[in-house]
């Protein structure tokens, strides 16, 4: 159950028709030309391969898949990731992502 504080963030940012992004703790990925991927607000890398690239987003577990990943960055929230991009999966915890 989240704490008050998350609730109070969740209400300012519904009352202020902000996006998720600009108040909570929500992760943003972007995509640049299929090549280049980052994903804010990630928790974890969970695993790097030539052809997929999962990570933990909190609630969801996101995969990328193509070919030829290199990790480029990694920071306690950020993670930057090139490579050809075929398609991004998001899966919920515990649904066998990995």
């Amino acid at each position: 159950m989240p704490g008050w504080k998350s609730r109070l963030k969740q209400s300012a940012t519904e009352f202020l028709k902000l996006p998720p992004d600009a108040l909570l703790e929500v992760s943003r990925v972007t995509c640049v030309d299929g090549k280049n991927v980052v994903v804010e607000n990630a928790r974890r890398l969970l695993k790097v391969e030539n052809t997929k690239v999962t990570l933990d987003l909190g609630e969801q577990i996101l995969t990328i898949h193509g070919q030829d990943f290199e990790i480029i960055l990694v920071t306690d929230k950020e993670v930057h990731v090139t490579g050809q991009v075929a398609s991004l999966e998001y899966t919920a915890h515990g649904r066998g992502a990995l």
